[in-house]
């Protein structure tokens, strides 16, 4: 397929100059403003910049969570009018309920969408299986580690079969040898179910090992200061050898420099 052909046809996701405030009774604040992206099927996009720089909210855009004030977002050409079963959304926190079963709190996505069935519980079970949590289905939240209760968050929404995942900072509370096999699992799973994701994330080293590309937001407001395209060679891997490529920590400088040079201006 050429660029040309390629271009011509809609993105899994994009935004078209969205801008989006966010309106009290006694003051206006403008989020982000300006954004234009564009993310292919399968591409996994990380998005990087400082607090309050909109991260949260373009995902919430995403999912149709919010409507943009101005702009447009669109899933495959087709614009964002509420939320869809085609978009996952994962944040921080796992949100399991304590007083169900692992097994049923994956199906509780099923449930609410009223999708449940025979087909759909094996196919979460399988999910299930491939996180390495098939042994813990009838054991509780409270019995489990944080890194195994937020696979089993990612059970649970990709249960529902979305085509896109959202990931807020899902990471961000764990250990750091959890968070690095993490990464590790999730993107396997991603890529062996060809999925589009796109990840929110404060640690660099995490956005440059996972992503095929990185957006450096800035802030008041919110804009995309600059994208960066991860080299084969790093994106190919998984996170965790891909943090030993040749040019991995020059590119982390890189982004490093560009993030230095964001706060110099805030």
């Amino acid at each position: 397929m050429t660029v040309s052909q390629l271009s011509c046809q809609p993105a899994k996701i994009e935004l078209c100059h969205v801008t989006h405030l966010y309106v009290s009774s006694t003051r206006a604040f403008m989020a982000v403003k300006g954004i234009d992206l564009r993310v292919e099927e399968g591409e996994f996009i990380c998005l990087v910049g400082p607090s309050g720089c909109g991260k949260t909210t373009i995902l919430s855009l995403i999912a149709g969570l919010e409507h943009p004030t101005a702009g447009k977002v669109l899933i495959e050409g087709r614009e964002v009018a509420g939320t869809s079963r085609k978009v996952g959304y994962m944040l921080q926190q796992d949100y399991l309920f304590n007083w169900q079963t692992i097994e049923e709190n994956i199906f509780l996505g099923l449930d609410i969408q009223g999708i449940r069935s025979r087909e759909t519980e094996e196919y979460a079970l399988h999910l299930l299986e491939e996180m390495e949590l098939g042994d813990v289905r009838k054991a509780y939240p409270h019995q489990l580690s944080g890194g195994m209760r937020q696979r089993v968050a990612l059970v649970r929404t990709l249960a529902c079969q979305p085509e896109i995942l959202l990931l807020d900072e899902p990471f961000s509370a764990l250990d750091y040898q959890t968070k690095l096999k993490l990464e590790d699992l999730i993107v396997a799973t991603l890529r062996r179910h060809k999925k589009t994701a796109i990840l929110v994330t404060h640690d660099l080293s995490e956005a440059i090992a996972m992503g095929d590309r990185l957006y450096i937001l800035a802030r008041n407001p919110g804009r995309i200061n600059r994208e960066i395209v991860v080299p084969a060679a790093i994106r190919e891997p998984l996170p965790f050898p891909a943090r030993n490529q040749e040019g991995f920590t020059e590119l982390f400088n890189q982004v490093w420099r560009e993030m230095e040079g964001l706060s110099d201006d805030a």
